[in-house]
């Protein structure tokens, strides 16, 4: 056994003890390869970009396996509680990278789930003769998100026979959404 692969598997050992939910150390073997680069990384001695962005990516590892916060949040101590006397200074600043990515890939997560909710036809409602009212409110202001969202709604709704619409919602969404499906021949009632 290498150095490397007898670290990782100490860490692994210790982690796999304390893990609170049994649904983590599915967690822990699902980011094995990311582990196994962070060890790699920090037995080399080169602390750089590389190890930083290593452990973001085993903090979103962690989330999109429904990791639990707390595991997020203690793993590299076990890493660090394997590494022994070789503990390193650069510790403090991976485990905010660990807990920067789980954060970002949960807001993305809840980002996605909103949009959901903003795609045709979960945002109307059928009016009778081919005719829907629909809510113009997706997540976000930005010009190239609503001009996406507009798009595939005026597509769905055309695609589901929609020949007349009433949009209602946040200024820029809805006048993203009116040019869209004027664009696409459905008429927008006033």
């Amino acid at each position: 056994m290498t150095p490397a692969e007898a670290l990782l598997a100490e860490w692994d050992r210790r982690e796999g003890q304390r893990t609170l939910l049994p649904s983590d150390k599915d967690v822990i073997h699902a980011s094995e390869g990311a582990r196994a680069l962070i060890v790699e990384l920090a037995l080399s001695g080169n602390v750089d970009d590389r190890l930083y962005d290593a452990c973001a990516a085993l903090g979103r590892l962690i989330a999109q396996y429904n990791g639990s916060p707390t595991l997020a949040a203690l793993t590299l101590d076990y890493a660090c509680e394997a590494l022994g006397p070789r503990r390193a200074a650069w510790m403090p600043a991976a485990r905010a990278a660990v807990l920067e990515g789980f954060a970002a890939s949960l807001t993305d997560a809840t980002w996605r789930k909103a949009m959901a909710f903003c795609e045709f036809p979960n945002c109307s409602v059928a009016l009778g003769d081919e005719t829907v009212a629909i809510a113009a409110s997706p997540p976000s202001d930005d010009e190239d998100e609503l001009a996406s969202w507009a798009a595939r709604t005026a597509r769905a709704a055309a695609s589901s026979g929609v020949r007349a619409a009433r949009v209602a919602g946040r200024d820029s969404a809805r006048k993203a959404l009116v040019e869209a499906l004027s664009l696409i021949g459905i008429h927008v009632i006033a």
